[in-house]
């Protein structure tokens, strides 16, 4: 980089325009020094942290060039409609008098202006122009320029040119000589498409993370006029040092990774790797990024393997770190108590690397969390969201949900990765997170037709950005594995592969050329045989449970709803046998403990006679979970989840279980020939409502039943591709409408996820999508909308949390605690929470601490007051047809409805 000498002092010069300011809207309290920091410095500050950032060299451009570009990022601040946003800064040497009939300005969108009107000229260096390149310029012109004029999280399309004061492209361009003589950036090399798209996303994160970063006045003090007489002296002496302070003090400084020492130097407890751990270890990846796919049995050790490769993958130089994505919370806090005593092997021992969970369960390392914005009052409009974005984007980063893809090790749900394909603001900081790392997807069977096409997209966008990724399935169709593979290689701009293996275990590993597919043996003493035995409803299932906790065995029943959950213990309980629930559908600190308290019981170092006890629980424990029962019983399910269900039997190997055989029971009706429409609803009303194709379900319950058990590793992959087959032939003629009906809405499930998700090659432009706020476009469809209900109570007059009364003390953390109080509920049969009569005022109060967004949302996020009754907690509010809605709760059972009557 060059180091000429600008000066940019004076009264006509750029240190009158300011970038940050104290004042008005810009408000920044406890903070001495200047009153505002100068354009140009903010400006350098960005750049120095935009160099120093892990991840730059992945744009396939240099530091200067980077520095350079990054720079630019806020150049529509020159304009006078920002300049008018803080009065006593306004520079009048440069404008005149301020004027009351000013414009406001939105200075992204007016940079993307100033910068184009300037491309055929002053930017012109920076491309390289010829006639043969023509075509190629107006592309790379075009997607650098919006990559770094969009730095609010979201592109922007620019205003009209006859907006530009002539005033201010003086001044633009002069910012742009200060900027080539201080960078001197070489001419942007041609790419092909695909690198000139991989550069325009990849360049639209780096340029918002480094903005976030670049403009905390914590790590970059104001500077007065004087002090930036020099540029080059200010970026070098000033903005470099502190840029490589923040960086670390942000989190996000480049881990050195620890060389390779097998999965033995990841894991104290595995002396003898498991067959798929040994496969792991030395089977051959290819070039550039990989797609591995590991598909074995539960309890194999097939998370130590993915953690393997992922190792592999990062001394390689193909990953700084990892993110792990699960289907649901609870198994997201399993994986990140499995990761606790292992990440750091990852990373050489001077390092520290940051763990963050995606969701406020479990902290972050200090460094980075001390770091972070809190996370209040960021809703805002108009003229006071333009002038804080960073600070909006400070609190999104700050959020405990997406602070695990910034971390070098993150775990959280699929959902926190698939936003990163979606257009909602702030998805290229995730795709710049994502890309940095190795993405692990646990579970990847566990979708419905719409997130299987978001996971799809995800692959294929992951792929084009330089990323590679490791799933991990017992239960995949070899249908979903050629689409996944498909999709990545065609991020890579492969053909499809045909896979032909049927063998399993099996490892599939996936790059740009050869897919080679390595038929795994399973692990000792995992082979075996579960029978299944048939149970004709209900009833026979609670003989079946109350016969194994008579003896004293650990005993499971997975119900498909959670009405039948709760139905179920409470009618245990009323038998004298005292049920354990676990469901979704509990305040988020009785869930909690809830997860906590069932490891403890059935995991594998649960033991003596607190396993002797009876879980009813809904699909929560189905996946991922290390749990082991003597005894379980489950309602009928899709196959693939029936297998994973089994996995919760006899999982580890303990002496002296109370019951004889390892047995499987199935609610469900008989697998006759020829079943009729109503088929699963005699038996299973709500599960029909869960798992709406019954033809899918009557395969499992015929193929299932005639085989009598399930034998693993041998039947697995028959089990599966006989129960998914849903040839004609293979529906009942009484199934058949429902069946189509079903089949209908998963392809338009898929059709409109591939219409919500990011095109790559649209690269990053407004009019490629409907860029929104993150619940605008969801991951998951939910057909039965739900909605979020804080549970409060009322002490000595007030309205205060439930966790408050759950941990019987007020809270010193009222954001946290109303958080830990939240439950989701369908909005159908509570959709209103009117204030109970004589609180409207306790009530108002209470909800004036929550954040704007909050208290605006009063339609998704309700407040109910709860009052203790004789019966138990009980709360009034209105379903969605106006009728009134008795609900209650209790920390054993959850939320739950008692009675709705008509209004």
């Amino acid at each position: 980089m060059g180091g000429g000498r600008v000066s940019i002092s004076g009264e006509d010069g750029l240190s009158l325009f300011w970038g940050k300011a104290r004042a008005g809207v810009f408000g920044e309290s406890g903070l001495s020094g200047p009153a505002m920091h100068p354009l140009v410095a903010h400006m350098l500050d960005v750049a120095a942290v935009a160099v120093l950032l892990p991840g730059w060299s992945q744009c396939a451009l240099d530091r200067r060039q980077i520095g350079f570009l990054v720079a630019l990022h806020d150049i529509g601040k020159l304009t006078p409609g920002f300049q008018a946003k803080v009065p006593e800064h306004w520079p009048a040497a440069v404008f005149g008098p301020l004027s009351s009939r000013l414009a406001s300005a939105s200075h992204d969108a007016d940079g993307l202006a100033l910068l184009n009107a300037m491309a055929n000229a002053e930017l012109a260096p920076l491309f390289a122009p010829s006639p043969s390149r023509r075509p190629w310029l107006l592309s790379a012109r075009g997607a650098v320029l919006r990559a770094v004029a969009g730095h609010h999280g979201r592109p922007v399309a620019e205003t009209r040119a006859d907006r530009l004061d002539d005033r201010v492209m003086v001044w633009a361009r002069r910012i742009v000589a200060l900027l080539f003589d201080l960078f001197r950036p070489p001419p942007i090399p041609l790419l092909d498409v695909a690198a000139l798209r991989r550069l325009e996303w990849r360049l639209a994160g780096l340029t918002v993370t480094a903005d976030w970063i670049g403009s905390r006045a914590e790590w970059f003090p104001y500077a007065a006029p004087d002090e930036i007489v020099d540029p080059a002296a200010y970026f070098w002496n000033q903005a470099l040092p502190r840029a490589h302070s923040a960086i670390a003090r942000a989190g996000l400084a480049p881990m050195a990774v620890a060389p390779f020492a097998g999965v033995g130097g990841l894991f104290d407890h595995i002396s003898q790797p498991s067959p798929v751990q040994a496969l792991a270890e030395g089977v051959a990846l290819p070039d550039g990024p990989a797609l591995i796919v590991i598909e074995d049995m539960t309890g194999s050790g097939k998370t130590e393997a993915a953690l393997t490769m992922a190792h592999r993958l990062m001394t390689a130089g193909r990953g700084a770190g990892l993110f792990v994505a699960l289907p649901t919370m609870a198994t997201a806090n399993a994986m990140y108590d499995r990761l606790v005593a292992a990440y750091r092997r990852l990373f050489q021992p001077s390092a520290h690397p940051s763990l963050a969970l995606a969701h406020g369960r479990a902290p972050l390392d200090e460094r980075f969390a001390a770091a972070l914005a809190p996370d209040d009052d960021t809703a805002r409009s108009g003229s006071a969201m333009e002038g804080t974005a960073e600070a909006h984007c400070a609190a999104w980063l700050g959020s405990q949900s997406r602070r695990a893809l910034m971390a070098q090790v993150g775990v959280g749900t699929i959902d926190q990765a698939l936003m990163a394909v979606l257009p909602v603001r702030f998805a290229t900081v995730r795709q710049q997170g994502l890309a940095e790392k190795v993405l692990i997807v646990d579970e990847c069977h566990a979708f419905d037709p719409y997130m299987r096409r978001e996971m799809i997209e995800m692959l294929r966008f992951h792929a084009a950005m330089g990323g590679s990724a490791i799933l991990l399935s017992a239960t995949l169709t070899r249908r979903v594995r050629q689409a996944l593979v498909d999709a990545f290689r065609s991020g890579l701009g492969a053909q499809p592969v045909p896979l032909s293996a049927m063998a399993y275990p099996l490892v599939t590993v996936a790059g740009s050329g050869d897919v080679g597919e390595h038929a795994c043996a399973p692990r000792n003493g995992l082979a075996r045989s579960v029978a299944v035995r048939r149970l004709t409803d209900a009833d026979a299932a609670l003989a079946e449970v109350k016969r194994g906790a008579g003896v004293g065995a650990a005993v499971a029943w997975i119900r498909n709803s959670v009405d039948d959950v709760i139905e179920t213990a409470r009618t245990l309980r009323s038998q004298g046998v005292d049920a354990l629930v676990f469901h979704a559908r509990f305040a988020m600190i009785d869930r909690l403990t809830i997860e906590r308290d069932v490891l403890a019981r059935f995991g594998k170092n649960g033991g003596g006679g607190q396993r002797a006890a009876v879980l009813v629980a809904s699909q929560v424990i189905e996946q991922s979970l290390d749990l082991d029962f003597d005894l379980l019983c489950t309602d009928l399910a899709p196959m693939d989840l029936l297998i994973q269900r089994a996995g919760r039997l006899w999982r580890h190997s303990r002496a002296g279980r109370p019951v004889e055989t390892q047995e499987m029971l199935v609610v469900s009706p008989e697998p006759v020939a020829e079943p009729d429409a109503l088929w699963v609803c005699r038996v299973l009303p709500r599960t029909a409502a869960v798992y709406r194709d019954p033809a899918l379900l009557w395969r499992t319950a015929r193929v299932l039943f005639a085989r009598g058990c399930i034998d693993s590793p041998g039947e697995i992959r028959a089990l599966i591709e006989a129960a998914g087959d849903d040839a004609a032939d293979a529906v009942p003629e009484a199934m058949l409408a429902a069946n189509i009906q079903e089949t209908g809405r998963g392809q338009a499930q898929a059709t409109m996820a591939a219409r919500n998700v990011l095109s790559f090659e649209g690269g990053y432009a407004p009019e490629t999508a409907q860029w929104e706020a993150e619940l605008a476009t969801p991951t998951r469809l939910q057909e039965i909308p739900q909605i979020t209900v804080r549970l409060a109570v009322v002490r000595d007059g007030v309205v205060v949390p439930w966790a408050s009364e759950a941990d019987s003390v007020v809270h010193s953390d009222l954001r946290h605690a109303w958080a830990l109080s939240e439950v989701s509920v369908a909005q159908y049969r509570l959709a209103s929470c009117p204030a109970p009569v004589g609180l409207e005022a306790a009530v108002a109060a209470a909800r004036s601490g929550w954040s704007r967004w909050e208290r605006e949302a009063e339609r998704t996020m309700l407040l109910l007051v709860l009052r203790e009754t004789k019966d138990g907690w009980r709360g009034m509010g209105r379903a969605e047809d106006g009728q009134e809605v008795v609900v209650g709760y209790d920390r054993a059972c959850g939320f739950s409805y008692v009675r709705q009557e008509t209004s």
